[in-house]
Parts: structure tokens; C-alpha cells; sequence
């Protein structure tokens, strides 16, 4: 009996020690400083009477970390014309069915604010197409993150 256990765990790591590979190489490398820009519309009519605000704005997500198919880094972002940044943290995972499939959360470490927005991404042509939404003011926008070259 102990010889078949010894063989199952076997047959069983060497199982295992497959797929994570299949997701080493299938699963793209992240890290790095994407950019975009953007036009982004929000309800807020507090200042444009009944019109909705539409403002352009930049963002960077600097993917510091990554471990397999999850990520982190800091997300910032500020409004075209302003010099102000808006600092975040993004954490993310790549989709175990799909490598091309990216779900991100951006949150900040005020309790007050928590979590700030749900991104749903596909990387694709070696850029990351991103839907941005938020849970805090009713902004949403699409934008392309392109990977910045030292």
C-alpha cells in the first residue's frame, strides 16, 4: 500500500510541477511602468450645472511585483493639467484559463477610502487594454497602458 501512496504522490507532483510550468510560460511578466491617458466622464454636476464632467487625465501603474499569475504596485493618477498626483496600490491576477485576462483592484491604505475602483484588463500586443470603474464617485473610463522603455 505504501509503495502505491509514494507513486500517486509522485504521479501527483509531477502533475502539479506541469501546469505551474504551463503557467510560467504562458503567463506574461508585468512588471514594469505602463502609461496612459484618457477622457474620463463622472456625475459629478456640482460644478458644470446639469452637464455631466468630462475631464482628461493620465495614469501610471508601476507593477513592482509580481509572483506567478498575481501582481502589485503602486497606481497614480492626476487630471491634464494639474501636477497633483493621486497615489493608490493596484493588486491584480491573471487569469488561470485565460493569461490574457487581468482583473485589478486599486485601493488606498486610508480606511476612509478603501477600496477605490474595479479594473477589468486584457493584455494584448504587448499593451493593456483597461475598463476602469469606480466604486467611489461614479467615474469610468477605457484606456490603453503602454509599457515604458528605460
Amino acid at each position: 500500500m505504501t509503495r502505491y501512496m509514494t507513486a500517486g504522490a509522485a504521479a501527483l507532483a509531477t502533475t502539479l510541477s506541469f501546469g505551474t510550468a504551463a503557467l510560467a510560460d504562458t503567463t506574461p511578466d508585468l512588471r514594469g511602468i505602463w502609461t496612459g491617458s484618457y477622457t474620463t466622464v463622472g456625475p459629478n454636476r456640482t460644478t458644470t450645472g446639469d452637464a455631466p464632467r468630462f475631464n482628461s487625465a493620465e495614469w501610471v501603474l508601476d507593477i513592482q511585483k509580481q509572483q506567478d499569475n498575481v501582481f502589485w504596485g503602486p497606481s497614480k493618477w492626476r487630471s491634464s493639467g494639474t501636477s497633483d498626483w493621486r497615489k493608490l496600490d493596484a493588486t491584480g491576477t491573471i487569469s488561470l484559463d485565460d493569461p490574457n485576462r487581468i482583473s485589478i483592484v486599486e485601493s488606498s491604505a486610508n480606511p476612509e477610502i478603501g477600496v477605490n475602483a474595479l479594473i477589468d484588463a486584457r493584455y494584448q500586443d504587448g499593451k493593456i487594454y483597461a475598463d476602469f470603474r469606480s466604486l467611489r464617485r461614479g467615474t469610468t473610463y477605457s484606456t490603453v497602458l503602454e509599457r515604458q522603455v528605460n
